[in-house]
C-alpha cells in the first residue's frame, strides 16, 4: 500500500507518516524509491495509533514497538516489562485525571466568581480636591458651581459658570463641555473593540512598550504629581497601570466622548482607587484647565489619534497647561515602508494628516518644544488584525512602536510657542 492509500484509509496526515518514518517509529520497505506499507508495517501503524489513543507518549510507543520487533513479547521477562509499562501509564493517567478533576473544580469556582455580581465600587465624581485646577477657557476666570449634587469628596452633578458667559456641566461625575465631536469618522468605543481584536503578537509588542514606560516612570518621576492623559478612546494607558500612581498624585483624563469616559470610570470604580481622577469630556484645543498645572503627560497613541483628524502636533495643544519642568512619556506608532497602509489610512479617514505614522515628522515636530531624553524602537508587527483602531494596517508592512520620554524645553517669560 502506498502512502497516499494509507492516508485515505487511516486518516493520518502524510507529514505525520513521514515523521513516524524519519523517527524510526515505522520502518516500511522501499520499492523504486517509494515507501510501501506492507502488512507488517500496517499492523505496526495500527498498534501505534491504538497506543496514541491510550495517551502513551511517542517515546514510550517507540520503546514498545522496539520490544515487539525484538521478541514479540514471547519471553516472560518481556511480558513483565510490557505489564510494567502499561501499569506506569495507568498510574500516569490516574494522576492526570486527579489533576484535571482539581482543575475543573478550580475553573468552576472561578466561573462562579465571574458570574456573581461584582461588589459595588466607590462612586466617584469630580474630586473637590481638583476643582482648583479648573478655569474658564475663554477668559481665564474662576468657574462657580451651581445646583451641585455632591459629597464632601466628589461633585456628581452641577453646572459650572463663568462671569464671561462660559458654562459647562458635571454629569455622572464627568465634566462635560459644549465642545462635542463633529467628525463622521470617529465613534465612542465603549465595548473596547480595539482591545479585544488585536492579535496576540501585536499585544505582546504593546507589552514591551508598557515595560519600557513603567521602568522610566518609576525611575524618573516622584509622586505628588498632576498627570494628564488624553484621547483615551483610542487607548487608555493608566486604566490598567494605576499602580504607578499613589494617593499624592492626581490624574486628569480628557476625551471627546463622554460615553467612553463613563465606561472607563465605571471600570476604575471597581478597583481600589490610588488617587483622585478628573474626567473631562472636551473636543477642543482649550479644555477648562488652569495654565501651568500639569507635571507629567502620558501619550500612548494620543499623538497618532490626534492626527487622524488634525494636522498639527497634539503635544503643542497642551503647552499652556504644562509646568516648566513637565515630563512626557509616550509611545509613537509609525510605519517603515508602509505606503499601502498609509494609502488605506487616508482613504478610510479623509481628515487624517499624511504625516501620521511618520517617525521623522514626529521627532522633528516634537523637538521644537520638547527635548527627547530617551527613546527606543520596541519592534514591529506585520499584522494588526481587522479591528476598529488599526484595520488600515496592510499585512506584511512593518508597524513599529517607539516609546519615548521627553521634557519641556525651558522658555523665557513671554516666549512664543514654536508652531507645529
Amino acid at each position: 500500500m502506498k502512502i497516499g492509500q494509507v492516508v485515505q484509509r487511516y486518516g493520518v496526515p502524510v507529514n505525520t507518516l513521514y515523521f513516524y518514518i524519519n523517527s524510526g517509529l515505522l520502518v516500511p520497505p522501499r520499492r523504486n524509491s517509494q515507501y510501501v506499507f506492507d502488512q507488517h508495517t500496517l499492523e505496526e501503524l495500527e498498534w501505534l495509533l491504538e497506543l496514541k489513543e491510550l495517551e502513551f507518549p511517542l517515546k514510550t510507543i517507540h520503546r514498545l514497538l522496539s520490544l515487539r520487533r525484538i521478541s514479540n513479547f514471547c519471553s516472560e521477562e518481556d511480558r513483565r516489562e510490557l505489564r510494567a509499562i502499561f501499569q506506569e501509564q495507568a498510574d500516569e493517567l490516574k494522576r492526570r485525571q486527579a489533576q484535571i478533576s482539581a482543575a475543573r473544580q478550580q475553573v468552576g469556582r472561578k466561573l462562579f466568581e465571574l458570574e456573581s455580581s461584582p461588589a459595588a465600587g466607590t462612586r466617584t465624581g469630580v474630586p473637590v480636591s481638583m476643582l482648583h485646577l479648573l478655569r474658564c477657557p475663554n477668559c481665564g476666570g474662576e468657574l462657580m458651581l451651581e445646583n451641585a449634587n455632591m459629597s464632601p469628596k466628589y461633585v456628581f452633578q452641577a453646572v459650572l459658570r463663568c462671569g464671561c458667559g462660559y458654562s459647562a456641566a458635571i454629569r455622572d461625575g464627568i465634566l462635560q463641555t459644549k465642545n462635542v465631536n463633529t467628525s463622521l469618522f470617529d465613534k465612542p468605543d465603549t465595548t473596547r473593540e480595539l482591545y479585544r481584536d488585536l492579535p496576540s503578537m501585536t499585544l505582546s509588542l504593546y507589552e514591551r512598550s508598557y515595560r519600557w514606560l513603567e521602568e522610566n516612570i518609576r525611575s524618573g518621576v516622584s509622586h505628588g504629581k498632576v498627570w494628564l492623559e488624553g484621547y483615551v478612546n483610542a487607548w487608555f494607558f493608566f486604566h490598567n497601570h494605576l499602580e504607578l500612581l499613589d494617593s499624592s498624585d492626581q490624574l486628569v483624563v480628557i476625551d471627546k466622548f463622554p460615553e467612553t469616559l463613563l465606561a472607563y470610570k465605571a471600570v476604575i470604580e471597581q478597583q481600589n482607587l490610588p488617587c483622585d481622577i478628573l474626567y473631562i469630556s472636551d473636543c477642543s484645543a482649550s479644555p477648562p484647565l488652569r495654565e501651568n498645572i500639569i507635571d507629567c503627560v502620558m501619550d500612548f497613541f494620543a499623538v497618532n489619534e490626534h492626527n487622524f483628524y488634525h494636522g498639527d502636533l497634539y503635544l503643542n495643544q497642551l503647552l499652556p497647561y504644562l509646568k516648566g519642568d513637565c515630563r512626557l512619556f509616550g509611545v509613537y506608532f509609525f510605519f517603515r515602508n508602509g505606503r499601502a497602509s498609509l494609502r488605506k489610512l487616508l482613504s478610510d479617514y479623509p481628515e487624517a494628516s499624511p504625516n501620521n505614522f511618520n517617525i521623522r515628522w514626529f521627532l522633528r515636530e516634537a523637538e521644537r518644544n520638547f527635548h527627547i531624553l530617551e527613546t527606543t524602537d520596541c519592534g514591529f508587527s506585520l499584522d494588526s488584525g481587522d479591528n476598529l483602531g488599526l484595520g488600515f494596517h496592510i499585512p506584511g508592512e512593518e508597524l513599529h512602536l517607539q516609546p519615548y520620554c521627553a521634557r519641556l524645553r525651558s522658555r523665557n517669560p513671554g516666549q512664543e510657542v514654536q508652531p507645529g
